[in-house]
C-alpha cells in the first residue's frame, strides 16, 4: 500500500518463506526522503518515528540486526518485479520509516513483527496507493512472483508447495482506508510439511500509510496479537496527527516470551 513498505514486508515474506524463517526482517530505521522540504520532511519524520513499534511493546521479542545475504541475479530480477507489482507508478513520499525487525524463538517456533511509516505529500498520494493494493491484479501478481522467487532457492532435502495470497479482513475499525493479506506455503523436509506465513496489514489515515508485518512458523501469528498492535498503531497515528503524545502501550499478552 506504501510505495516502499508493501516492498519491504513481501520481500522479507521471501525471506520467510524461501529461507524457512531462518532470518528475520531487515531491521530498518529513516530512509533517505525523497520529497518536499527539509523542514517537511523532518516533521515528518518525526511523526513517523512517533507512530512505529517498539521494543516495549512486543515484550519477549529483541530487535533483529540487518543482515546482508547473497543475491543472485535471478533474485535480484524478481525483486524488481514484485516491486513493479506493488507500485507500477513512481511516487515521492515525504519520509519513510520502520521499526527494528523483532524476533521470538521458543523452540522450534519462530515470530517476527515490525511496523512501517510512510508519509505522503497529499491523501490523494495515499489512497491511489491503498487501491492499488487492494486490485486482485496487484494480490496476482504478488503470489506469482512469490512463487518465483521461493522456487529459485536451494534447499537440499526440502521442497515448497504453492504460494498463497489471500486477502483478509483489517483487525480493526476507525481508518480512512486498509488492508489485510496472508501469504502462506507449505514446505516438506525429511518427510514432515509446516506451514510458514506471513501476514501483512496497513491503512491509511489522511497522507499517512502504516504497515505492520508479522511472520510466523510452524503456526500463523496470533489473532489476538494482530489486533491489539494494529490498533495501537492506528492509535498513535490519531494522536500524532494531532500533534499529541500517544499512550504508552499496555501489556500486551498476546505477544510475550514463552
Amino acid at each position: 500500500m506504501t510505495r516502499r513498505a508493501p516492498t519491504l514486508a513481501l520481500l522479507a515474506a521471501v525471506g520467510l518463506l524461501a529461507a524457512c524463517g531462518k532470518s528475520g526482517l531487515p531491521a530498518s530505521t529513516g530512509r533517505r526522503p525523497s520529497g518536499g522540504s527539509g523542514s517537511d520532511r523532518a516533521r515528518a519524520l518525526a511523526l513517523a518515528r512517533a507512530i512505529n513499534l517498539t521494543a516495549a511493546d512486543v515484550p519477549g521479542f529483541v530487535a533483529t540486526s540487518t543482515r546482508s545475504e547473497h543475491e543472485s541475479p535471478a533474485e535480484k530480477r524478481l525483486q524488481a518485479k514484485l516491486q513493479e507489482c506493488v507500485h507500477p507508478v513512481s511516487s515521492k513520499p515525504v519520509a519513510e520509516a520502520g521499526s527494528p525487525a523483532f524476533q521470538r524463538k521458543a523452540g522450534l517456533a519462530r515470530a517476527t513483527v515490525r511496523s512501517e511509516v510512510t508519509v505522503n505529500s497529499s491523501a490523494t498520494a495515499a489512497a491511489r496507493a491503498l487501491a492499488q493494493i487492494r486490485s486482485q491484479r496487484t494480490r496476482e501478481c504478488v503470489s506469482g512472483y512469490i512463487q518465483r522467487l521461493v522456487e529459485v532457492q536451494r534447499h537440499p532435502g526440502a521442497s515448497f508447495g504453492g504460494v498463497t495470497v489471500v486477502q483478509r479482513t483489517p483487525p480493526a475499525p476507525g481508518a480512512g482506508g486498509s488492508f489485510a493479506w496472508r501469504i502462506s506455503v507449505p514446505v516438506t523436509a525429511h518427510g514432515l510439511t509446516i506451514g510458514l506465513y506471513f501476514d501483512i496489514f496497513g491503512f491509511v489515515s489522511g497522507a499517512n500509510e502504516v504497515t505492520l508485518s508479522l511472520s510466523g512458523d510452524p503456526i500463523p501469528p496470533p489473532a489476538g496479537a494482530e489486533k491489539l498492535l494494529f490498533a495501537l498503531l492506528l492509535e498513535r497515528t490519531k494522536a500524532a496527527e494531532k500533534g499529541h503524545t500517544a499512550r504508552p502501550a499496555a501489556p500486551n499478552p498476546h505477544v510475550r516470551s514463552s
